[in-house]
């Protein structure tokens, strides 16, 4: 009987093992995402024997071994792109290491005029390890990990193709999502692997799942930022009313600067008080600026809250402000455009017991949640 025990725990023990090496290299689109341009030549190592080709008629030009140094130097490139995949194993089992910073998957090289465009072949689950590390802390409770990856999940293959004319996907930065390559944090493992493929959808499209970090207090109406209504991402209160304020104090010399030898000199500005889910004819529904007057001595200036939180690099539109002696005082909440899910708010939730499925159904409104692959 204990033999027989014995060998029903080792047949479990290796199908628990088979079942996660399964799960961590299953299936997932290929996305191409942009590290670097403008470069002369690229230092790459692969931890697996792979393969150069032609990326045109992906024909092979070289073999490259694994866990050497090789260079490739766009003056002695003689095809437009090429690209390195593993020989053997499976792309998402591959690390290259590029310049010295590792990332998940392969490489293409782009020869753009004199220079290359650098760009990470990598299938997405294996992407979203390096977005949400960077996105989220991995400290955060496993619920908002997993809300977050769904999210960026979601924006990537909404967003997919957004840099088409330069040759890739997405780029690694803020302007679509922050991407930082290989990582390797549990919790951020099984926030990816436990909601694999999984993405919002409305209306039998991928929703456009934006985040930011801090609404401080309420979030926004998309069309209040961008100009276009959206119905799930409409402005929805926070379980936080407010975060910690910042504050942002300009020089009146320096404010003045910025409008140019016309304006002169301030004399005042001219904007509600700040209350938070309270709309006025200058504040959307959220609080938030949507205008503000600047008075100067020769002239005066409207300005939209994301002028002024572009002009001043204000953390939020969440804010107040006021001429205060010699100095123009901004003081406000939040950080980011408001838009979608707060990364703060979602901590606070699933700090308060809430599922990941329950995070997304109060920032995406009427989003459903669809297994995509």
């Amino acid at each position: 009987m204990k033999k027989f025990l014995v060998a029903v725990m080792i047949l479990l023990t290796v199908a628990g093992v088979a079942h996660a090496e399964q799960k961590k290299s299953a299936w997932s689109p290929e996305l191409r995402i942009g590290l670097a341009s403008g470069v002369d030549k690229v230092t790459l190592k692969v931890s697996a024997p792979c393969i150069l080709l032609d990326a045109k008629s992906g024909k092979r030009i070289d073999k490259i071994p694994a866990g050497k140094d090789f260079v490739v130097d766009c003056a002695k490139l003689k095809v437009d792109a090429v690209e390195i995949r593993p020989k053997e194993i499976r792309l998402q089992d591959l690390i290259t290491t590029v310049d010295g910073k590792k990332y998940f998957g392969g490489v293409r090289l782009n020869k753009v005029k004199k220079s290359l465009t650098v760009i990470n072949l990598v299938p997405t689950e294996e992407y979203l390890r390096g977005v949400v590390s960077k996105e989220m802390s991995p400290s955060f409770p496993l619920e908002a990990l997993k809300a977050q990856t769904v999210a960026a999940r979601s924006f990537a293959m909404k967003n997919r193709r957004r840099h088409e004319a330069e040759g890739f996907d997405l780029c690694a930065t803020t302007h679509c999502q922050v991407y930082d390559g290989f990582c390797e944090f549990e919790s951020i493992e099984r926030a990816v692997d436990e909601t694999r493929g999984k993405i919002l959808m409305f209306g039998g499209k991928i929703a456009d799942a934006n985040f930011h970090t801090d609404s401080g207090g309420m979030t926004e109406n998309v069309g209040d930022v961008w100009g276009t209504a959206v119905p799930y991402l409409v402005a929805v209160r926070e379980v936080v009313k407010l975060g910690e304020p910042w504050t942002v104090k300009v020089p009146v010399k320096d404010f003045s600067s910025r409008f140019g030898d016309g304006f002169g000199k301030l004399k005042s500005v001219k904007l509600s008080t700040l209350t938070i889910g309270k709309e006025a004819v200058d504040r959307s529904s959220s609080g938030r600026v949507k205008s503000a007057q600047i008075v100067g001595t020769k002239k005066t200036v409207k300005l939209t809250g994301n002028d002024l939180r572009r002009k001043f690099s204000l953390p939020s539109t969440l804010f107040d402000m006021k001429l205060d002696g010699g100095e123009v005082v901004f003081t406000g909440y939040g950080h980011g455009h408001g838009v979608g899910m707060s990364q703060v708010g979602a901590k606070s939730y699933a700090q308060d017991g809430w599922s990941y499925e329950k995070i997304l159904a109060h920032y995406y409104h009427g989003a459903q949640l669809k297994k995509s692959y």
